[in-house]
């Protein structure tokens, strides 16, 4: 672009001002124009314009002398004292500057006042006040003290009015209006204390707003600045956005290719719920946003569910004229890696050369950072900022990254938010959210799916009551059918209390018995978890691969012995899995037997999918489960809500024989309609509470997916001589003084350094280290701290003196 006028003001040591507000703005304008929103009483070029204006004058604040100084500073001590000082800091007058100028674009062009446009000012202010940081309540945002107002009044003192007058000349050629930057400024003068208290007063009026149109537009606004001037400050250029073909049939193909030939009675069942399922794509109306696949477990639900999505996103794209994402998110890590392995295979067997990050990518806080497309490998940090934005087709994510997204105060998980508009979100294992949520997750995921044209598909064998039967289109007509024809395992339920003891000498002599079993203990704690794997190796069984999963055991290790349970199909030795509840959800293992201590009927339900799975045995498998109780109370009552636990009970209360797996279906049924009758909904109604009112602060505080009740201390422990390697990196890294490239360089390690990181209770290790905020086991004491069999050794009173 040629420009006449000579450009001085930097936003970034090697980045005009000019260049980086005119490239904000149109990044911004570019993704809210590309999002299709159904809001009927907002035209979608306000919403345009304002996500323009925002991402034009964000940091109108640098055109102080004090910014300039810091940012062309070359002597790093004094650029650090000069960063500290507040007349450096540009969000605040930016956020003024950006209220007045959004009021004067919505006067200029007589847009009426209503709900939304009402607002639209003083969220501008509170998006370009926080851009660098987390948000607070909205109500905390509208103030301005003593000492905030002085610094206003020197950083205007010391304001580049030309060169800004002419970055607006040059971009608002278009005329969204005429603009005279002294005006805007003069506004900010005489009118922000009384401006100020008058948006103290609307955001207090919301306490009577039973909306959740103003958190979204919020979200949206907030996370579209975010993306847009980090993509601006880090690429230059767009072509980042640039979407992929999938093929829509890929699984189609895969799927007659690799299971043609088997046709047992379990293939011959998935088969029929595919096909079903993908049946309907070409009925199905697109005013439907909420779907459900209920068949039970070791169906296929995930090829099935995936194919769909395909096939919904070339309908979508042919009848709405937009390309949707598809979010795959799940509970758990274990099954993450598991179902990301899936996806990529397919892809592979496609093509090999297809599949790239752009096409499929995996995000938790213990991926890869790595993004790769086509040809092109980018550097770290740049791989961290597309994968925390979810720039790919698949994103295979934990629900923990998907609801804290959507309920959030955090700039790094808000930066995403845009990203569920328009997307098809496949939320697999549903029963595993919290009953105290299912109001919540209601109420967004409705809205969502409405106004923001996203689509929802929930995958489960136990289907929780979060939605109303006349909300959800079933993908499945006749689903008791399926229920019906499945005939793998018989569960025995005792309801009478019995000691770990007890419990161990049922197994034993079960064990003993059925020497060519596999079986599967599923515990409630770590403890007694241990105990009972002690007490089995103990028994020196005969042809017999002894397995023990929990989370003491680092995570490379838990992935090795999940992949060597799942492909362990040596017939002279039989396995004996020894585990807490992580291996009851999706983890595709298949044993003989099962032996549960008690637990809701949902996790009951999943972990006897891990029995018979497959079909292929010559018995019908069993699922044993007992109430173990220790010195103090029943087990169970550690870790489940004592009202699901009651319901669980009140359920099996009047089943006096075995359960065969054809009555689930009507067990879950019964057993959620008593959950959804007698639960409280007064933390859902908080929490909406807080979007309602647009309190992001309290929303970032209290939705909490997983709640612990003590604290946690991450532990490196160093295994082998690679995890050596890792922690001395590791050291040599925080030796950086430098904190961005410190991450910078982390970063590349990231992966490989929590492989080796378990999370254990403050109060049973060691002290943290001020440096690193980790615990580390040295292998010199490895053997004395960490057993390789069961990991971590809580009952160890470790000494501060292992750690680093």
């Amino acid at each position: 672009m040629k420009k006449s006028y000579s450009f001085k003001l930097l936003s970034h040591p090697d980045r005009l001002l000019c260049d980086h507000l005119q490239n904000t703005a149109n990044l911004s304008k570019e993704i809210i124009n590309n999002i299709k929103i159904n809001i009927d009483y907002i035209e979608k070029e306000v919403l345009s314009t304002s996500s323009f204006i925002i991402g034009l004058s964000h940091d109108i604040g640098k055109a102080t002398y004090y910014f300039q100084q810091y940012i062309t500073e070359k002597d790093e001590k004094r650029k650090s004292l000069l960063k500290n000082k507040p007349e450096t800091h540009h969000g605040l007058l930016s956020a003024l500057f950006t209220y007045y100028l959004l009021k004067k674009y919505l006067e200029t062009n007589n847009i009426k006042i209503n709900n939304l446009i009402d607002y639209l000012p003083i969220i501008s202010f509170i998006i370009v006040r926080r851009h660098h940081g987390d948000l607070h309540n909205a109500l905390d945002e509208v103030y301005l003290d003593e000492d905030q107002e002085k610094i206003i009044e020197e950083q205007l003192k010391k304001f580049d009015y030309n060169e800004i007058q002419e970055i607006f000349n040059l971009t608002l050629k278009e005329k969204i209006f005429s603009l005279n930057v002294k005006d805007i400024i003069d506004e900010v003068v005489n009118n922000y204390k009384s401006d100020i208290f008058k948006n103290k007063k609307i955001i207090r009026d919301l306490k009577n707003n039973h909306n959740l149109l103003l958190y979204f537009i919020f979200q949206l606004f907030y996370s579209i600045l975010l993306d847009s001037d980090k993509t601006d400050a880090i690429f230059r250029e767009n072509n980042i956005r640039k979407r992929e073909y999938i093929d829509p049939n890929i699984i189609d193909v895969y799927k007659k290719n690799k299971f043609s030939q088997n046709n047992n009675k379990i293939n011959n069942l998935r088969n029929e719920i595919y096909n079903e399922v993908i049946g309907k794509i070409k009925e199905i109306s697109l005013n439907d946003k909420i779907y459900s696949l209920n068949v039970p477990t070791g169906t296929g639900k995930t090829l099935t569910s995936l194919s769909f999505a395909f096939k919904m996103r070339e309908k979508i794209k042919s009848e709405k004229g937009y390309l949707p994402r598809i979010i795959y998110s799940l509970p758990f890590l274990s099954i993450i890696e598991q179902n990301y392995d899936l996806i990529e295979k397919l892809f592979k067997f496609s093509d090999p050369k297809t599949i790239d990050t752009s096409i499929l990518l995996k995000h938790h806080h213990l991926s890869d950072i790595s993004y790769k497309k086509g040809d092109n490998e980018y550097e770290i940090d740049e791989s961290e900022f597309l994968i925390e934005g979810w720039n790919s087709e698949i994103i295979v994510t934990t629900f923990w990254q998907f609801f804290h997204t959507l309920f959030s105060n955090k700039n790094s998980m808000i930066r995403k938010f845009h990203n569920l508009s328009n997307s098809i979100i496949i939320l697999d294992e549903i029963q595993s959210i919290p009953h105290n949520y299912w109001k919540l997750i209601n109420e967004s995921l409705s809205f969502l799916a409405e106004k923001f044209n996203s689509y929802i598909i929930l995958l489960t064998a136990t289907q929780p009551l979060i939605f109303c039967e006349k909300n959800i289109k079933e993908l499945i007509i006749n689903k008791e059918k399926y229920f019906k024809e499945i005939d793998r395992v018989d569960l025995s339920i005792n309801l009478n209390e019995i000691s770990l003891e007890e419990f161990k000498n049922i197994i034993k002599e079960d064990l003993l018995k059925n020497s060519n079993k596999d079986f599967l203990i599923v515990l409630n704690t770590i403890k007694s978890s241990i105990d009972v794997f002690k007490f089995i190796k103990s028994l020196n069984l005969k042809n017999t691969e002894l397995y023990y999963l929990s989370t003491n055991i680092i995570p490379k290790e838990r992935l090795f012995r999940i992949n060597k349970i799942r492909n362990n199909n040596n017939d002279k030795f039989r396995k004996v899995i020894v585990s807490t509840q992580l291996i009851e959800a999706g983890v595709d293992i298949d044993v003989d037997v099962v032996y549960r201590d008690f637990a809701t009927l949902d996790s009951i339900n999943q972990v006897a999918g891990r029995c018979n799975r497959n079909n292929l045995k010559e018995m019908k498998g069993k699922v044993y489960v007992f109430i173990i109780k220790d010195r103090k109370q029943e087990i169970n009552k550690y870790i489940y809500d004592p009202f699901l636990i009651s319901k669980t009970k009140d359920i099996f209360k009047s089943i006096t024989s075995e359960i065969k797996e054809t009555n689930i279906l009507n067990l879950n049924n019964m057993y959620f309609l008593e959950v959804r009758n007698g639960m409280s909904n007064d933390i859902s109604d908080e929490n909406l509470k807080y979007l309602y009112n647009v309190s992001f602060e309290d929303i970032g505080t209290s939705f909490k997916l997983i709640d612990e009740d003590y604290d946690k201390v991450d532990v490196f422990i160093e295994k082998d001589k690679n995890a050596i390697k890792i922690w001395n990196k590791f050291k040599e890294i925080n030796e950086i003084k430098n904190r961005f490239e410190r991450k910078k360089i982390f970063l590349k390690i990231k992966k490989d350094f929590y492989d080796y990181v378990i999370s254990i209770r403050k109060d049973k290790t060691i002290s943290l280290n001020n440096l690193s905020e980790i615990s580390y086991v040295s292998m010199d004491n490895l053997k004395l701290y960490y057993d390789k069999d069961i990991g971590f050794k809580e009952d160890i009173e470790t000494p501060s003196s292992i750690c680093f």
